[in-house]
């Protein structure tokens, strides 16, 4: 048996007898059992189905091992913290309450925006 070597666009990873396989064979397997349960019918947007059915899982467990701290987990995922809102509340995983919270005014802008009292006559 010859050994092969491991390109730079291989990732190494550890794998352990007792675990999931790796989630690219995963998703291998899940697409086939898809298409092969079409049975000739025609399929359209399956990209944006596939796309769909991981992203929300990947975003709950992202967010489940962050203990649900938005910019960790957005840093984890390569998002930025607002388009990571935005899909939490595509998938209903935060409350619209949740994320629109007012900006709290600065002390400057509060004392430059009070009017000051007119000036009485003599």
């Amino acid at each position: 048996m010859t050994a092969r070597k491991k390109t730079a666009a291989e990732p190494i990873v550890a794998r352990s007898q007792s675990g999931p396989p790796p989630l690219k064979d995963s998703a291998t397997e899940a697409i086939a059992h898809f298409l092969a349960t079409l049975d000739g019918e025609s399929c359209i947007d399956l990209y944006d189905m596939v796309l769909r059915q991981i992203e929300e899982p990947l975003l709950r467990e992202v967010l489940d091992y962050t203990q649900h701290n938005q910019s960790h987990a957005a840093t984890m995922l390569g998002l930025n913290r607002g388009t990571l809102r935005k899909k939490l509340r595509q998938y209903g995983l935060i409350s619209e309450s949740e994320s629109v919270q007012p900006k709290k005014k600065s002390r400057q802008s509060h004392t430059t925006s009070a009017k000051k009292p007119a000036r009485r006559k003599r």
